[in-house]
């Protein structure tokens, strides 16, 4: 069977992000070695920072804000969207300057940090 361009395309695409969250995953895994033992949901907020800075990522509303955010990108994944999807979204209504690709880290190293059954 052979496949046309859109399907290999998609294909692509889903090959990229797979790749994107294992590289989310690892480092998300690399960090959390490194840091030291807190309490588990301080400690997992602080992992996730901590990758979510070292991208160079930051929100003017606060670091609260960027941990809400990765537990509502949770819910969105709970409730059937994919991460392609809710990247697409992300990037759609994002207005500070924050790239596809870093929406997409972003969307990835939430999926990490808070709900790793997700991960696919």
């Amino acid at each position: 069977m052979k496949l046309n361009q859109r399907t290999r395309a998609d294909l692509r695409k889903h090959r990229k992000a797979i790749d994107g969250v294992k590289t989310a995953a690892v480092a998300l895994a690399a960090i959390t070695l490194l840091a030291p033992a807190t309490a588990h949901a301080d400690s997992q907020d602080a992992v996730f920072l901590r990758a979510i800075h070292n991208r160079g990522i930051s929100s003017s509303a606060g670091d609260g804000s960027m941990i809400e955010t990765a537990h509502d990108i949770c819910g969105t994944l709970a409730e059937g969207m994919s991460m392609n999807g809710i990247t697409q979204m992300l990037s759609l209504h994002a207005r500070n300057g924050i790239t596809t690709a870093d929406t997409a880290f972003f969307v990835q190293t939430s999926a990490a940090a808070y709900c790793p059954q997700y991960i696919r």
